[in-house]
């Protein structure tokens, strides 16, 4: 295995374990399918999503995984925190950073990770993404 691999590797388990507690991670048919009884064109509504920078999505093994804390459990809407962490970060993190972002504790939100905050901790897991992007933009 390449080292460049083997660390991709580690990073997705790592996101794996994260998102576990949170709904997981799932392939793009299978979000679709979670969609498909809550609205209609759900390969459309999900593929806008993605495209508009609402939805985290990344490329695992050739397929595109979708972290579903994104979305609220019961109506299967994206969380439009998500949206807002996205288009702060998104401009200055690639997609698999982003994701280790929502995954690995963060000083502002007492070292809890953003997915574990986000439920009842929207607005301070959006101010730390706005820091984060000054800390990278200077």
């Amino acid at each position: 295995m390449q080292p460049a691999q083997a660390i991709e590797d580690s990073e997705y388990r790592e996101l794996e374990s994260a998102f576990r507690p949170h709904g997981g991670v799932a392939g793009c048919e299978a979000v679709t399918e979670l969609l498909r009884g809550r609205m209609d064109q759900p390969i459309s509504r999900l593929a806008r999503w993605i495209v508009g920078r609402e939805v985290l999505s990344l490329e695992w093994g050739s397929r595109l995984m979708v972290p579903l804390f994104q979305f609220d459990r019961f109506t299967m809407l994206p969380r439009p925190v998500v949206g807002e962490v996205l288009r702060e970060l998104a401009p200055v993190l690639g997609d698999w950073s982003l994701a280790l972002w929502f995954a690995r504790p963060n000083a502002l939100l007492g070292y809890r990770a953003p997915v574990e905050a986000i439920q009842g901790h929207a607005r301070a897991v959006a101010d730390a993404a706005r820091a984060q992007r000054f800390l990278v933009c200077g």
